[in-house]
């Protein structure tokens, strides 16, 4: 008996010993919501009320008290969230991840960002330095109040948090600026196209534009219509894999060359990943009363970046003289991003404009530090950084900068310079921070005249019933070219010139027909004198959102929330179409039945990429496969694919039949079609090692994985990650979702009665897994329901929960 009771002791000694380790390490760090506290710096008391999901109101009698109070409570939920962003940006993630995180290290300081941020940090106006320093105060109080209760990540990497500094905050913005921004790998792509394809052919793989492009400004131009596809030259001889000429060995045709086919089924799937990088985006739009069942305009956001534990954004109300505005922040960053205030309300969606510009420099023979600048060798910069590596001893990367920029590639000894625009003086401290104080179109528009990027399409929607829209940002007029592919940079031919003028920017308020759609394609038709880019993103989602808003007179807030989560991708939907009329048509048939099976079921499909959709897995995989037989003869298999508008160079080509794009093997498209079919049904078979087409629905294809950066795997990811889960929707539908990335957050603003508006993030306003509301909004986003904004003080009061207050030291 005596052994059985020191067993027992022993384990309720073990258990009792681990559930107080978890206390201390999780529950311990979970921040105080009520009650009271004193912050150094305040000038009056603030209020911060939490409603049910965490959401926090914040009520302060001054704009410095504000953002002092909202840095510290911010940094109670996101702190190690706050870290780590600060830390991507400046390169420093290996100091406490280790040697795994290095590239990305090695990528952020090539472009000195740390350096860009504190350069700016010292050079801010008055009205900017004392938010920032303000926030700053606000997390450095919550930092020392915690000294030795930090949220669980800290205690299981064994660190502690460095001071914040106005920089920081410049920095989070800087890493955003390069998410949002990132084109000079593609310029490299684009050159390595163009010199395989000849020109008039990667013309044509390039084209900016599409029948189905919905522009917002300058489509009142006339313009004569997309010509037909040219013949084109030739680059090189077709490839050895497609110069048969029996079209019963189409369906024959390997898609990467001689690759293991279970190499090339990954490859292709891999894809659904790959285009969300490049092509995934977001949603934004308003309609004015006259579509609307309360008369007044209704506006909808949804940002899609990739979803994390915990989300990039956090939800907060914020009340002050002068401020009285509900939205979306970055955890890092004062005031609100995206949202509402009592008069107005805004949504972003990412431009593209091109900001990035690759320059070939020459650099000397006998002297690596120096290159040719106009006929003269100058010298270079070069900035020796070291990096330090969690478990082994530092490294160190030489940056060369050059009157361009850094050197951020080198390639058989040519040298890229990095050209963009977040380097130029002032850029990253005039972001977007005043627009939560507009009243009005004319100072709204006044508050991003000095904001110099990333360019958004920002819509807008008020309670006096305008509507509007305009792309600000600092976008570079060039003096030659537009920067679409790597230039000489030993003359001054490819310079900028200076910036498109504020007022030239794209931009406009209620136009006819009461309707503005932007979802990252674009925006600027044939009467718009300025370029921004090529890169449109493929226009499916903007059509789809178009046609479900143009006929309606009676919208609601749900009806815009139903939209939002819309899983029809209308390519789909045609390229299933075409291979129904293919498989009737064509002298080649499937020649797998589960081929045929599918066809059949295309045949009455409706475009929804549904859980259980295997029309959607098959469309999309065909449209890969056909991709790769129409480009292969001109391409190596190494060259990225997913680097253009592929769907909209489908959608020509299938709508033109051009016989120059034909490849050898195959006597029309139709044959193309069916044989790209049946290497589709082959991928599929191989990447799921099932026969059974049950087993390729799109759901469990393309399952959702939200991970948190420390939850990859085993037990920690099943405490603080969410997924895999299967789930609806595509990269083209408006529900645009693939492995990784989808709508971070939904918003939708209702002008005639703030407190019917919208707001939800995909996990929950904490980042401590503890919380209750680590996860506590997943369910409803997931499913697309939407979550209900109060804004009024007495619909606010229903919702309200805790309270805490926060006095001037000494007067708590």
């Amino acid at each position: 008996m005596r052994i059985i009771r020191i067993v027992l002791l022993t384990i309720f000694l073990f258990f009792a010993g681990a559930a107080i380790s978890a206390w201390w390490i999780v529950y311990r760090a979970l921040p105080k919501t009520t009650g009271a506290l004193s912050l150094d710096g305040l000038s009056q008391l603030v209020t911060v009320e939490r409603n049910s999901l965490g959401v926090p109101h914040i009520r302060a009698g001054s704009l410095a008290d504000l953002v002092e109070a909202q840095g510290y409570v911010t940094a109670q939920d996101r702190l190690w969230q706050m870290d780590v962003l600060r830390r991507l940006g400046a390169g420093e993630l290996s100091e406490i991840f280790g040697p795994h995180t290095l590239d990305i290290d090695r990528q952020f300081r090539r472009l000195g960002l740390r350096h860009v941020a504190e350069r700016e940090a010292s050079a801010l106006d008055p009205e900017r330095r004392e938010v920032l320093e303000a926030y700053a105060r606000g997390v450095n109080h919550f930092i020392a109040e915690h000294n030795r209760s930090m949220p669980a990540e800290f205690f299981l990497l064994r660190y502690k948090p460095k001071p914040w500094t106005p920089a920081d905050s410049l920095l989070i913005g800087g890493y955003m600026y390069e998410l949002l921004t990132l084109t000079w790998p593609k310029e490299i792509n684009r050159e390595t196209v163009s010199l395989r394809v000849g020109p008039e052919r990667a013309a044509e793989m390039f084209a900016e534009d599409s029948p189905d492009d919905r522009v917002v400004v300058g489509g009142e131009a006339t313009s004569p219509s997309r010509p037909a596809m040219a013949p084109a030259h030739k680059a090189g001889e077709p490839s050895a894999a497609i110069s048969n000429t029996d079209p019963e060995a189409a369906a024959d045709i390997p898609i990467r060359g001689n690759a293991d086919l279970w190499d090339q089924a990954r490859a292709i799937l891999a894809s659904f990943a790959e285009e969300s990088r490049a092509s995934i985006g977001s949603n934004n739009w308003a309609v004015d009363g006259s579509h609307t069942a309360s008369g007044k305009p209704l506006l909808a956001n949804d940002t899609h970046l990739e979803l994390t534990m915990p989300s990039i954004w956090y939800i907060v109300h914020l009340t002050a003289p002068g401020w009285n505005v509900a939205g979306f922040s970055l955890p890092g960053e004062p005031l609100v991003v995206i949202g509402h205030n009592d008069r107005i309300a805004w949504g972003f969606s990412n431009n593209g404009a091109d900001v990035q510009d690759l320059y070939l420099e020459r650099f000397s023979d006998t002297n690596p530090h120096q290159y040719l600048a106009n006929g003269k060798f100058v010298d270079a910069e070069v900035v020796t950084e070291r990096i330090k590596v969690r478990g082994q001893a530092d490294t160190s990367i030489d940056v060369i900068s050059t009157r361009h920029g850094p050197i951020v590639r080198q390639d058989n000894g040519r040298m890229y310079a990095l050209k963009w625009m977040a380097f130029e003086p002032g850029a990253l401290s005039h972001g977007y921070m005043w627009m939560g104080r507009a009243q009005s179109w004319r100072e709204f528009r006044e508050s991003l005249r000095d904001v110099s990027g990333p360019a958004q399409n920002v819509v807008y929607a008020d309670v006096d019933g305008n509507i509007g829209f305009i792309v600000p940002g600092w976008i570079p007029i060039r003096k030659s070219g537009h920067g679409e592919v790597p230039v000489p940079g030993d003359t001054d031919e490819f310079e900028w010139g200076g910036y498109i003028p504020f007022d030239e920017l794209p931009q406009v308020l209620n136009p006819p027909g009461g309707i503005i759609v932007t979802a990252n394609a674009r925006v600027v038709g044939p009467g718009y004198k300025h370029y921004i880019t090529d890169r449109w993103e493929s226009p499916y989602r903007t059509e789809r959102i178009f046609d479900l808003l143009k006929d309606r007179k009676d919208l609601r807030p749900a009806d815009m929330n139903a939209i939002q989560n819309d899983i029809v991708a209308l390519n789909d939907k045609r390229l299933g179409d075409e291979l129904v009329h293919a498989a009737a048509s064509a002298s080649v048939k499937p020649r797998d039945a589960r081929t045929g099976e599918i066809i059949a079921r295309l045949a009455k499909w409706d475009g929804r990429a549904t859980v259980d959709s295997v029309e959607t897995s098959f469309v999309e995989v065909t449209r890969d496969a056909f991709v790769r037989n129409l480009l292969e003869p001109y391409l190596s298999t190494s060259t990225d694919l997913y680097q253009w508008r592929g769907s909209v160079l489908v959608d020509q080509i299938l709508r033109e039949r051009p016989q120059d794009w034909l490849p050898p093997g195959f006597h029309t498209f139709d044959e193309m079609l069916v044989a790209s079919e049946d290497q589709a049904t082959a991928m599929l078979d191989a990447n799921t090692h099932s026969k059974n087409i049950s087993a390729w629905e799109i759901g469990k294809l393309n399952r959702l994985t939200m991970n948190h950066p420390l939850g990859q795997t085993g037990i920690l990811h099943f405490l603080l990650s969410i997924g895999p889960i299967e789930q609806s929707g595509s990269a083209y539908a408006p529900k645009a979702m693939t492995h990784t990335h989808g709508p971070a957050m939904r918003f939708v603003a209702d002008t005639s009665n703030w407190d019917q508006s919208m707001m939800e993030i995909n996990s929950g306003e904490s980042g401590e897994f503890g919380s209750a509301h680590y996860k506590d909004q997943f369910a409803d986003w997931f499913a697309g329901r939407g979550i209900a904004s109060a804004f009024s003080v007495a619909a606010e009061a229903q919702t309200h929960g805790n309270r805490l207050t926060l006095a001037p030291s000494g007067k708590r």
